[in-house]
């Protein structure tokens, strides 16, 4: 049965690391967890609970979310509150101060189900039901990090939003194969109003990726914003999409990376597409393991980096070596954050059967490298860990926390 998920590509979620230069744990890696900073314990019947609708358009987030404003770090995490058989189960946004741990504020999703979202820099949105002449309409709310209103606009009730990586709000509406897309800034300026054939199934920078099925074959058309004009179209398996990476990619400078998987030999090729549309240049990706999903390509400013099994590789924008590394005391288990454009957390924690068995003690690795030398900035290597790989999230080369479900807790490698 052909349909549009919004799917969840592991585009952070999976990757390891290689270098050009060979690098071994030294006196300043860090072998057991140090003490927290501080600790947030949820009340009773609650959890953190992530947020998943936006994996399609933009990739893994990672939480707790924390930006800076006016000089002060603020935090932001989901809870999830379930009574039980007898209660109302509630989505909730908590704001944080990053610095001591204490709660500000939350705010409770208006619906059963979650209604929030946020970008990577700490601006929220949520949507409210509201009656307009006897009509139900929806309204998207921005609000700031002292859970004040921003702006609010009224839309149709069918409508599905995203929050894009570059803060973008997308909201688009699909009827018979065509898919009415309207952007607005963090602003809440209008940036764009059009309509495409297919479905929309990936926005980023200034491209619009959407698809159609033609015969046995998932056809994707890709078009620039500015230029209004399709720039390349690829040619998939029947019903193809990608758990391990997005439609296509976005170097700062422009370059356009296209994945395309050939349904007979299950080679797939990345295409370099200059801002005008020509092709530059391809390179085959590698081919994971039959019972593995880990190869992954992602932009890193103006260069791109190809996972293989536990290696990594940087190429700039012409498709030249830039850096490779290889790790080998990595658990066989694998996570790719990126921290901006600057670094990249990566790293796994040994597999120990079920992912919520956390006092069974596992080998857990993670570095902190430079996102263009692969050079190591930080590492954090423990033989007795009790957490799972989803549990824990880099802030930057010095900072990670841990989600437990029922607690969350901040930590400093210094």
């Amino acid at each position: 049965m052909r349909k549009f998920a919004l799917r969840i590509q592991l585009f952070a979620l999976m990757a390891i690391a290689t270098t050009f230069f060979s690098h071994n744990a030294s006196a300043a890696d860090f072998t057991e967890l140090p003490e927290p900073q501080w600790t947030i314990t949820l009340p009773d019947h609650t959890s953190t609970t992530v947020l998943d609708k936006n994996y399609y358009f933009l990739g893994k987030k990672y939480f707790p979310i924390v930006s800076e404003h006016n000089g002060s770090r603020t935090g932001y995490m989901f809870q999830y509150y379930n009574p039980g058989v007898k209660g109302k189960s509630t989505y909730k946004m908590m704001a944080f101060d990053d610095t001591t741990g204490k709660q500000t504020w939350t705010r409770n999703s208006p619906h059963a189900y979650n209604a929030f979202d946020i970008d990577r820099k700490g601006n929220l949105y949520y949507v409210e039901q509201v009656k307009i002449d006897k009509k139900t309409y929806r309204k998207l709310v921005a609000l700031d990090s002292n859970n004040k209103q921003r702006w609010v606009k009224t839309l149709a009730s069918s409508f599905n939003w995203y929050v894009l990586d570059d803060g973008r709000i997308a909201i688009i509406d699909t009827i018979q194969n065509k898919s009415h897309l309207v952007l607005y800034s963090t602003e809440g300026k209008q940036l764009l109003n059009r309509e495409y054939d297919g479905i929309i199934r990936h926005i980023q920078g200034n491209y619009v990726g959407s698809v159609n099925y033609v015969g046995a074959a998932t056809i994707l058309d890709i078009y620039s914003i500015s230029a209004n004009k399709k720039m390349t179209t690829a040619k998939y398996p029947q019903d193809y999409f990608s758990y391990i990476h997005a439609e296509f990619d976005v170097l700062s400078g422009g370059t356009l990376l296209v994945p395309v998987l050939d349904a007979k030999t299950g080679i797939e090729t990345l295409y370099g597409y200059s801002p005008d549309g020509n092709k530059k240049w391809s390179r085959i990706m590698p081919t994971p393991d039959s019972d593995r999903k880990d190869r992954l390509f992602m932009s890193i400013g103006n260069h791109y980096l190809v996972q293989d099994k536990n290696t990594l590789t940087v190429y700039d924008t012409n498709n030249k070596l830039v850096a490779t590394r290889t790790f080998d005391n990595m658990p066989d288990q694998y996570t790719l954050q990126p921290l901006g454009s600057q670094s990249i957390a990566f790293g796994g924690v040994e597999s120990k059967g079920y992912w919520y068995d956390f006092e069974k003690p596992s080998k857990a690795v993670f570095y902190v490298v430079d996102a263009r030398t692969l050079k190591t900035q930080n590492a954090l290597i423990l033989e007795q860990a009790r957490f799972a790989e989803r549990n824990i999230r880099f802030l930057n080369t010095d900072t990670f926390y841990l989600d437990m479900g029922t607690r969350l807790a901040k930590y400093e490698l210094k």
